[in-house]
């Protein structure tokens, strides 16, 4: 094939003669500033939020204020629904259903938990005996548990949600605040930092189990996601590791000094803390085996350690990113712990706590100050990595060698790899692959390839390394001289295929998200002046793009406009390309964000271009050596 196009060979809709030029400047401080993104949130008014809770499905948003501003908003338009003016609040819980909220609130020495409802009605308000320190909610949504300071001694109110009553009363330790609730929901752990200790109690029955001492101050602390452990941060530095099983401590992290409740990533394999040396506060990652730390580097935006003053830490919901929330918010990438963006409200100090919703879409934080008002941040997990056959959320790549065996070289999320191990034998019959992503809607990446007598196949992955049985999605594809999967080019949430024929007309095929492809539509002429045509991913626009090398070794970026055109402008990204006898498109390589090119030279050598903000590419890096004995690299 020349040059492996291994992702198609493609230029824009316009011919490539006709679309105006722009150069793309090499200036080193614009690069390095492009590596990372700028994203602007969006503000709306909310009266001085506290306490955010989104609701499951991610459609609403709850918050209130200190002084008792209960306010809903429509997520979807984040606009506001409902407003409501309860007593002072002292905490808020959410039921996992989103229909009903639960706040802690006191008024003129009046206790209790007001329960609102959706739909919206006059709220209920369930008396307490004190003021109500934390709260809970199980599991099953059927019950939510109180923490109420009383003199002598506090207890914990189980409140029945069905009837809205209390169903049993539990008497626990002084000043009993933080409720951490098992997976399970069987057991519920009550902090008292009065008593220094956790009081253990059994659900079903009420019984107060064991009483473990922490020792030192005990602050929040934070439960396991399999619900084995729990681990308690110190007033004077160290956080107590609890067995669940033993109801005993069995273990210290040593911390520089003050450190906060741990933050899990869903599988419960890695865990975040923020940790404290005088004026001067780091992330850090949790050794669980081990009971240790690792400070985590925040280059390129920050040195190892901030000193801008505390911050605090957020994960996503399905753990692909963690938010580093300051006086602007770092977007780290999991697990490679790459800064892959900073987003900065222009004239705030954040300091907030962010509230990801459970969707992953965007995240609200209010500004430190508990100003009117909320920041809207967009938290998707990055566009650019689409091509992960393992699902480790790290960018792969394909190679086949002369013996047609199909090799996987898994990515490390850094610009490196990790062993390689052979996926597919007989793949010398195929003369075109390609990586088109989720094609099939499985959520798990694919491979589209074409045999001699131009049929295309579709290889679903099973998201393990491996092949689902393959389907014929078409025939006749050998009078196309390129063909290239971009992503969703024309916005409809399906990945789709763009193909030029012998005339150089360049169609657009939609894909149907089911592993089939829609009529095609011409989107371009003259693309017969490319020697390479590939599918990169998302720059800064909006919408799939295309990069293509002409006969000269010109390298041009073509930028979708997410509805099945073209941004009028092409981009001018790179020179003297065609030394590269082979070039893939592997989207986000190094865990930036970022999408990056791999190009073969004429003696084997691997070089990593890594991706800008505005399309063009960094200082190469060499990526490996002796991939001059593979036939097709995708």
């Amino acid at each position: 094939m020349g040059v492996l196009a291994v992702g198609g060979l493609l230029a824009s809709g316009l011919p490539a003669a006709a679309v105006p030029a722009q150069a793309w400047t090499s200036d080193k401080d614009a690069l390095r500033a492009a590596a990372v993104p700028n994203l602007d949130p969006v503000k709306i008014d909310v009266t001085s939020p506290r306490f955010v809770e989104p609701s499951a499905d991610s459609s609403r948003l709850f918050a209130a204020s200190e002084k008792g501003d209960f306010t809903v908003i429509n997520v979807p338009t984040d606009q506001v629904s409902a407003t409501l003016k309860v007593g002072n609040v002292s905490s808020m819980v959410v039921s996992p259903d989103g229909l009903r909220v639960f706040l802690a609130t006191s008024q003129q020495q009046k206790y209790g938990v007001t329960l609102v409802t959706v739909p919206w009605k006059e709220p209920t308000v369930i008396p307490m005996e004190g003021p109500v320190r934390g709260m809970a909610v199980s599991p099953d949504g059927s019950s939510v548990y109180a923490a109420v300071s009383a003199s002598p001694l506090g207890s914990i109110a189980v409140i029945d949600v069905a009837t809205a009553r209390i169903r049993m009363t539990i008497p626990v330790g002084h000043d009993p605040s933080q409720i951490l609730v098992a997976p399970a929901g069987d057991k519920i752990y009550i902090l008292s930092a009065t008593d220094r200790s956790v009081t253990v109690i059994a659900t079903s029955t009420g019984t107060v189990g064991s009483k473990i001492p922490l020792g030192g101050a005990p602050m929040e602390g934070a439960i396991s996601p399999d619900g084995s452990h729990l681990y308690y941060p110190k007033g004077d530095g160290g956080i107590a590791v609890v067995s669940a099983l033993k109801s005993a401590v069995i273990g210290e992290i040593p911390t520089r000094a003050v450190a906060t409740a741990p933050i899990f990533t869903p599988d419960g394999s890695r865990a975040f803390t923020v940790d404290q040396t005088g004026d001067e506060y780091s992330l850090a990652e949790i050794d669980l085996q081990r009971n240790s730390l690792t400070t985590v580097d925040l280059q390129p935006l920050g040195p190892p350690t901030m000193n801008l003053g505390a911050f605090t830490v957020r994960l996503s919901h399905d753990g692909s990113r963690l938010f580093v929330v300051s006086s602007y918010i770092m977007v780290v990438n999991v697990p490679t712990l790459v800064v892959a963006r900073h987003i900065s409200p222009q004239g705030d100090y954040l300091q907030g706590l962010l509230t990801v919703l459970p969707n992953g879409e965007k995240g609200y934080v209010a500004p430190a100050d508990q100003g009117n008002y909320l920041w809207v941040i967009p938290t998707p997990r990055s566009a650019n990595i689409w091509k992960d056959y393992n699902s480790d959320g790290r960018t792969d790549v394909l190679a086949r060698d002369t013996a047609g065996e199909l090799w996987l070289y898994p990515g490390n999320g850094r610009g490196d790899w990790l062993p390689r191990s052979r996926v597919g034998t007989g793949w010398n019959t195929m003369n075109l692959i390609m990586t088109p992503g989720d094609f099939n809607g499985d959520g798990s990446s694919d491979v589209l390839a074409r045999d001699q007598a131009g049929d295309l196949w579709l290889y679903p992955g099973n998201g393990r390394s491996d092949w689902l049985p393959r389907s014929k999605v078409g025939g006749g594809w050998n009078v196309m001289t390129a063909v290239v999967t971009p992503g969703d080019f024309n916005g409809d949430g399906h990945g789709d295929v763009l193909a030029r024929d012998a005339q150089g007309d360049l169609w657009l095929y939609p894909g149907t998200g089911r592993g089939a492809l829609l009529p095609r539509t011409k989107v371009g002429t003259g693309w017969n002046d490319m020697t390479a045509i590939l599918g990169p991913g998302d720059t800064h626009q909006q919408g799939r793009d295309v990069v293509a090398r002409d006969k000269w070794g010109t390298l041009w970026l073509y930028q979708g406009d997410n509805s099945g055109g073209w941004v009028p402008f092409r981009l001018l990204v790179g020179l003297e390309w065609n030394v590269m006898t082979a070039m893939a498109t592997p989207g986000d390589f190094d865990g930036d964000d970022l999408p990056d090119i791999l190009a073969r030279d004429s003696a084997g050598v691997l070089w990593l271009y890594p991706g800008t903000l505005y399309g063009g590419y960094q200082p190469r890096q060499r990526a490996g050596v002796g991939w001059n004995v593979m036939t097709a690299l995708v």
